[in-house]
């Protein structure tokens, strides 16, 4: 080759490298524009929605095998899980993204979660290689594939968007079979990823220890279903419709109930830790303070009123908790305007906003219902511990001895 060829090549190669690391940013940047970057109000100290999403349908079957589809297994199972959560947990509500064998888009999954202030969002899945032999159950949860096995289910479960008419619109030309496009997704990390690691870890424990089932362990991966979703979100591979003896498991009738159960305790699981640690004290009626603290002078709705800017370390200080943002708030953002004592502090991967420092939970709990008034219906009342978050137990517990 001679040098005059050799550079044209050189040159080539280098605007080949530039096409596709622009394409790349822009696939990125529609995929910024379509991710919901607003803050969210707190939700509050109790899970009550759960959306259950069983996978693919209609036109999209999932992974197939001579007589079974992913599709029909996912449904049964989901359908199944969702009735036990409210038989056994009442309080809950349950939404399903399909109760039937219909095509539900990706991007649709996620807003139905979002649109119904969901707590927790669980899709269920099947897996399938080319090799019969493997098996197990996984869960995964939106994040950055750490190997070409985790890669290829993140593909095979986004490959759903081929059957949606307006993909290119949707997802900004997001190609499931590009590698160089799951570099761009992974770059949007879940904000409740720690929520969603605890879930997915309680998931694979019942798996394990209740049904026996292989246990691959929680993965992480880019999946198009995750990342539009605003809570904690799981996705579950019940296992490989392609191994003979696991797809016989998951397409018995008890094999269906078992997995189902499995899922159906963790979610319990999750939801008791989450409440609490995000207990509520009990609300005191206005006589009931005056008992307890006879010396608190009668209550004021203000929120102007400046508590003891420097409580003293050793004690547990108690704060209102207003508004969780998955990103830092500017001091000027109007969502922060007259808030009185204003503290943030970063928990599980969100920055959250409290009003007030108080020695009693009596006098939080004024504070708290002052800022419900001004529009903050969820507002809830927090301790804190030499400056780190505690549990209102162990709150009682230091206050208590």
């Amino acid at each position: 080759m001679n040098y005059s060829v050799q550079i044209y090549f050189q040159k080539a190669n280098t605007q080949r490298s530039l096409i596709q690391r622009w394409s790349m940013l822009f696939v990125v940047a529609l995929l910024l524009i379509s991710y919901p970057v607003d803050s969210f109000a707190q939700r509050g100290s109790k899970i009550r929605t759960v959306v259950i999403d069983p996978g693919h349908g209609g036109k999209d079957p999932g992974a197939v095998d001579k007589r079974s589809k992913e599709k029909d297994i996912v449904l049964d199972v989901a359908l199944r899980t969702g009735n036990y959560i409210k038989q056994y947990l009442p309080d809950v509500k349950v939404i399903y993204t399909r109760t039937k064998d219909e095509f539900v888009e990706l991007h649709r999954r996620a807003a139905i979660a979002n649109q119904n202030n969901a707590d927790v969002f669980i899709s269920i899945h099947c897996n399938s290689v080319r090799a019969s032999s493997v098996y197990g159950a996984e869960t995964f949860v939106m994040g950055d594939h750490r190997s070409q096995a985790n890669l290829e289910v993140a593909k095979l479960e986004n490959a759903a968007i081929l059957y949606e008419e307006n993909a290119d619109d949707e997802y900004g030309g997001f190609d499931p079979n590009s590698t160089a496009a799951y570099i761009a997704l992974s770059l949007y990390q879940s904000e409740y990823k720690s929520q969603s690691i605890q879930l997915a870890q309680k998931i694979q424990e019942q798996f394990t220890t209740r049904v026996g089932r292989k246990d691959r362990s929680v993965q992480q991966a880019g999946f198009l279903v995750l990342y539009r979703t605003t809570m904690p979100s799981v996705l579950v591979e019940l296992g490989f419709i392609s191994n003979p003896s696991e797809k016989a498991f998951l397409l018995s009738e008890e094999g269906q109930v078992y997995m189902a159960s499995a899922i159906y305790r963790a979610f319990k699981e999750f939801k008791l830790a989450y409440e609490r640690e995000n207990s509520l004290p009990p609300q005191l009626t206005d006589e009931q303070r005056a008992i307890l603290a006879p010396d608190i002078p009668a209550e004021k709705t203000s929120t102007t009123k400046t508590p003891d800017p420097k409580p003293a370390k050793d004690k547990v200080i108690y704060r209102v908790q207003f508004l969780t943002s998955p990103r830092e708030l500017a001091s000027t953002d109007q969502r922060l305007k007259g808030i009185s004592e204003l503290f943030s502090y970063e928990h599980n991967g969100l920055h959250k906003y409290t009003s007030g420092a108080f020695e009693t939970q009596q006098a939080a709990q004024r504070h708290q219902a002052a800022l419900k008034q001004q529009g903050f219906k969820d507002a809830f009342v927090v301790a804190f511990y030499q400056s780190k978050r505690i549990s209102n137990e162990e709150a009682r517990k230091l206050t208590n001895p």
